[in-house]
């Protein structure tokens, strides 16, 4: 969350003057004061020890308070989101010892400011005696997340609209779909880790959780079970058993504790079960499980009310998730929708390109697989082959149309194009792990591509990857200045760009793709067109 005036109002209110030091892009944002406290704040000795601590702390999960100078001290606090370090907010304050110093009075000489009226700009970040840490580290952690808290999301909606809405009314749909995505959790982690922490604290020997098969049955959870602790008994028997005295058990018909004398599940386990129903829309989507309660004599190992309703409890929550992660997976297949119809927009500016988007993010998630990506890194390369042209909305059709060849101003407007991307997805929170895709997928492995000239491995992975997929789909596409190149000569020429326009260790790796359902890709998409392959 970078600095605004709310913000710094707040830090001042706590005697901190503050700097924000971005992940990425690497940028800081300076303290705005005026006169000689700004320019003493502003000094390029601060900037370069500011910028430099603040990159340090973006790699410390736990970054610590720095004294700058005997009296000077800066205090990070890393901002996330998504669960990613996004940067640092770093507040410096002061004892008025530290005016007194050598090191204030060279600064002042750096910026060729007066000591007395720099030392006087600077009273309202100043502390009469020593600076309580733990207190005022505290009140500013507490402060900056109330603030974060109390942010109105209809500005990010207003910005991200004016530069879509006039040309693609579905942005505004893609935006509010991916806010709805933002903080959930994959539930294939997610209940295990739930039995994980819930078996520990209750003196259960195992908690166990099953989803059956129903209609409102989602995805990574249908027909699991998840087993933390120890069962007395095989994994499998226990699925049978519980599956053959539960599946088709409906709301109402429950008995909550089980008693090993009745047989089923409590018998095999021999001790009694504690089982709660996981509902969703009044429907039985799952249960939950508890048994072989430890204690040291048979009345502490008698299942208690307490330990019922905390299970009773969970299995709500449970629930609560299961209809949260069921709508999820129909937002998820509306935005994927919904940036297939954009990406398809944008191709559809020039006839000859159409389908190019889905083309480049299915090689995209082929390289990814190849090279032995998991699920999420697949459909992340995937998702940011989709809208790494989105910036051509900002690009005239007449160049992007033209037949013949570019001017160089014309190829100034087209080299535009990723970094308009960038700045039109980079309000979108879970979008924010494409944009490295987008903004760099015309850089070259020699240093030679736009818009950064970034050269080797600082180039994001994801920008290697989509830079080789664009350049093979262009190679392999009919366009209005020239026919398909053969797959032969498109192989070759990929080879011999290795380590200069390409990353020379994923060029094997894409050279042996199976390429069968890309080629079925392009047919589909050259009779949509119109054009012969």
């Amino acid at each position: 969350m970078p600095l605004n005036a709310e913000l710094a109002e707040r830090c001042g209110a706590l005697r901190l003057v503050c700097w924000h030091v971005s992940a990425e892009p690497d940028v800081l944002i300076e303290p705005q004061d005026k006169g000689p406290g700004g320019r003493w704040l502003r000094a390029a000795v601060l900037r370069e020890r500011v910028w430099a601590l603040g990159r340090q702390w973006i790699e410390n999960d736990s970054p610590e308070p720095v004294e700058l100078a005997p009296g000077c001290w800066l205090l990070p606090l890393l901002q996330r989101k998504n669960r990613r370090v996004t940067g640092v907010l770093i507040g410096m304050t002061f004892e008025q010892d530290v005016f007194a110093g050598k090191w204030f009075a060279g600064v002042c000489r750096k910026v060729g400011g007066d000591v007395t009226q720099t030392r006087e700009a600077l009273t309202p970040y100043t502390w009469p005696g020593a600076v309580d840490l733990p207190l005022l580290t505290g009140a500013y952690r507490r402060s900056v997340q109330d603030h974060t808290q109390t942010l109105d999301d209809s500005e990010a909606i207003d910005q991200f609209s004016e530069q879509l809405l006039d040309s693609y009314e579905e942005t505004n749909l893609l935006f509010r779909i991916a806010r709805l995505m933002n903080g959930l959790e994959d539930p294939e982690e997610l209940i295990p880790t739930c039995c994980r922490q819930i078996q520990p604290v209750l003196p259960f020997n195992w908690v166990a959780v099953k989803f059956w098969e129903r209609e409102k049955s989602v995805s990574g959870l249908t027909g699991r079970l998840t087993i933390s602790g120890d069962l007395p008994c095989g994994h499998d028997e226990f699925e049978r058993v519980l599956t053959g005295q539960f599946g088709n058990q409906k709301t109402g018909d429950w008995t909550k504790l089980l008693d090993p004398a009745s047989g089923g599940v409590a018998g095999l386990v021999g001790s009694e079960v504690v089982i709660e129903q996981i509902t969703h829309d009044s429907e039985v989507v799952g249960v939950l499980l508890a048994g072989n309660k430890r204690g040291s004599c048979p009345m502490e190992s008698d299942v208690a009310s307490g330990e019922m309703m905390f299970l009773e409890a969970t299995a709500n929550l449970m629930g609560v998730f299961h209809e949260n992660i069921s709508r999820f997976d129909e937002q998820k297949q509306m935005f994927m929708g919904t940036l297939m119809a954009l990406t398809a927009s944008i191709d559809a500016k020039d006839e000859y390109t159409r389908g190019h988007s889905e083309r480049v993010a299915y090689l995209g998630a082929q390289l990814a697989r190849a090279m032995g990506m998991d699920l999420k890194q697949v459909e992340l390369i995937h998702t940011t082959g989709l809208v790494h042209d989105v910036g051509k909305i900002g690009v005239p059709e007449a160049v992007l149309c033209k037949a013949g060849k570019l001017t160089d101003e014309e190829f100034e407007q087209i080299k535009r194009h990723p970094t308009i991307g960038y700045r039109i997805l980079e309000g979108i929170p879970s979008i924010g792990p494409v944009l490295p895709g987008v903004l760099h997928h015309h850089e070259r492995w020699d240093g030679r591509g736009y818009p950064a000239g970034l050269a080797g491995k600082e180039i994001p992975q994801v920008g290697r990857m989509l830079a080789l997929a664009d350049t093979f789909d262009a190679m392999s596409s009919t366009r209005s200045y020239r026919p398909a190149m053969p797959r032969k000569a498109v192989l070759e020429e990929i080879r011999r760009c290795a380590g200069t326009q390409f990353d020379p260790t994923l060029v094997p790796l894409f050279v042996s793709l199976d390429f069968s359902d890309y080629d079925r890709m392009v047919q589909q998409h050259q009779r949509q067109s119109g054009f012969a392959a």
